[in-house]
């Protein structure tokens, strides 16, 4: 990350990594708490609330995550050409990774060797 920082620091951009980075971590701060308000809320007042009304406070954590992809994705492209590749390798190996563990689970799932609950 040291690195990122580094490289990103002699090109010139609108606004320096270490601010983007405070950004990324403010609104990774604000995406737990969106996501505790919202498990909070539908447990205990919304438990027997609409779906729909129950759908957009499920997904309310989402918004602070798109915020936290977005400066992500400007500190990768402010960095140059080997990181931008290393970056874009863990991703892959990281997308590839998770895309296997869902495979397995769902094929466990209909294996019925683990139930999983909507509750």
């Amino acid at each position: 990350m040291s690195s990122l920082l580094d490289v990103a620091l002699l090109m010139p951009s609108s606004s320096t990594p270490s601010r983007r980075v405070r950004v990324c971590l403010v609104t990774s701060l604000v995406y737990l708490a969106t996501t505790g308000i919202s498990v909070w809320l539908l447990k205990q007042p919304l438990a027997d609330a609409p779906t729909l009304i129950r759908a957009g406070v499920s997904l309310l954590p989402m918004i602070a995550m798109v915020f936290v992809i977005r400066e992500v994705l400007h500190l990768v492209r402010a960095s140059d050409e080997l990181q931008r590749r290393i970056d874009l390798e863990a991703l892959a190996v990281a997308a590839l990774t998770v895309g296997l563990g869902c495979l397995s689970l769902s094929l466990l799932v209909a294996a019925n060797v683990v139930a999983l609950e909507g509750k």
